[in-house]
């Protein structure tokens, strides 16, 4: 079964492509007012707030990514042949074609990798009647001049990653996403954007905070494996680039959160997420190039520790500030009832322990708040399914030290030999930091 994933250009987009029988359908429509399925987006007033006027491609490219997170949320994994991979075909109405025989290649390759699924794109013209929405002219507009943008998430890494670039180049835009009723996610990024402004003023510090909410759909059922998110991140940050003509996106993530080698066999699958995968990277700058969109993504980080970028943060200070404002953890709402909090690190999940690896590493006192502080206490199953993994992980790698096949396990590396090598060297460290916090944490 394949479902057909049909983005709508305006109301007079009328298009409906030719299925198989038993195949499914989700409509993606943008700027069709009074359409069931219409996408609730802050996308436009943030433009206009901004002045902002990205190129034509900039906006088809967001419209793919929104339309590919959307089906990401959206398509059940459970009714896939194995419960897990979906045949997906994209439908994807564009205003410029210019790029897109040679993008649609590309773009499929990085949903699959990305997803886990098998992507098909079809790229169409866009009716000449389709205007994309204007947001409403602002009492006073906030133009903006740098050639930097940096995603900010509101996670430690982020936010070390807006210190260094605010410290080397006097300002950078920061682009932040959150969905509808999104609280965990939209709190983090404004407690890791106050504590930035205690000592940066907001000119420096213009942050750009779109939500994106895909529709519900008829089943309103939502996957909680949201891979594609981080396809529409990055074409947020794209967007914004585009509109203020900077030349370059910054992706602050560690090394080790990258890579993301599965630890055990039983993570090669579900588990091996690859949100900021360099092989995924990769793909999108080649897409950008296809499309003529003059960006360029960075990885800064890709050669360091979370427990190194912390370490060598060009403002101490502030990354110590940084670690009571910022969120690590992947279920921050899960102990919600236990400790009436639900904003709280849980202290065991995999960001946290590598989180907290990281800032034992540093000698810097932790004021972060953990649900669970003493992992050397009984958790129960669910709970310590990761530090489970990690244990069996570095059991593995210290009877056969990391080598550069290990690192290549969740997908290809297209460098020199020199930065393969660079990959090997990070991922062995980080092993370290989360070996040396949890053998003392026991």
């Amino acid at each position: 079964m394949t479902w057909h994933i049909v983005t709508l250009a305006g109301a007079e987009d009328t298009y409906t492509p030719t299925v198989k029988p038993g195949d499914q359908q989700l409509v993606v429509p943008f700027n069709v007012p009074g359409h069931p399925d219409s996408m609730q987006s802050s996308v436009h007033e943030v433009l206009a707030e901004h002045d902002l006027s990205p190129s034509v491609a900039a906006h088809d490219l967001l419209n793919a990514a929104i339309a590919s997170y959307t089906a990401d949320v959206r398509v059940p994994r459970e009714d896939a042949f194995d419960g897990w991979t979906r045949d997906l075909e994209l439908h994807l109405a564009v205003q410029d074609e210019n790029g897109w025989t040679e993008g649609a290649r590309i773009l499929e390759r990085a949903l699959s990798f990305l997803t886990g699924d098998r992507w098909r794109v079809d790229v169409r013209q866009s009716p000449v009647s389709y205007q994309r929405l204007q947001g409403r002219q602002p009492r006073v507009v906030r133009r903006l001049e740098t050639q930097t943008v940096c995603l900010f998430s509101g996670g430690l890494d982020s936010f070390i990653g807006a210190v260094d670039q605010i410290e080397s180049l006097g300002q950078v835009a920061l682009v932040g996403h959150h969905s509808a009723g999104g609280g965990a996610t939209s709190k983090s990024q404004s407690d890791a954007l106050a504590a930035l402004r205690t000592e940066y003023e907001e000119s420096t510090t213009p942050f750009l905070q779109f939500w994106v909410t895909p529709p519900k759909g008829e089943q309103r059922a939502s996957e909680i494996t949201t891979r594609g998110r981080s396809m529409m991140f990055i074409g947020l940050g794209v967007l914004a680039a585009s509109g203020l003509r900077a030349k370059r996106l910054i992706i602050p993530e560690n090394g080790l959160i990258s890579l993301n080698v599965p630890l055990t066999n039983a993570r090669l699958g579900s588990f091996s997420t690859r949100t900021t995968h360099p092989y995924l990277i990769s793909l999108m700058r080649e897409l950008l190039r296809a499309l003529g969109v003059d960006v360029s993504i960075e990885l800064p980080y890709r050669f360091k520790t979370k427990g190194e970028l912390l370490r060598e943060c060009a403002n101490q200070p502030m990354a110590s500030k940084g670690l009571s404002a910022t969120m690590s953890c992947s279920h921050p709402g899960a102990n919600r009832f236990l400790m009436h909090d639900p904003n709280m690190h849980c202290g065991y999940c995999l960001p946290c322990i590598i989180r907290r690896a990281a800032i034992r590493a540093s000698d810097i006192s932790d004021p972060t708040r953990y649900a669970f502080e003493d992992l050397s206490q009984p958790l129960s199953d669910e709970r310590r399914a990761d530090l489970r993994v990690l244990k069996m992980g570095l059991d593995r790698y210290e009877r056969k030290p990391p080598r550069l096949a290990d690192v290549l396990v969740p997908g290809p590396l297209p460098v020199s030999g020199d930065e393969l090598m660079e990959y090997v060297g990070v991922f062995r460290r980080g092993l370290g930091e989360v070996g040396n916090f949890i053998n003392r944490s026991n």
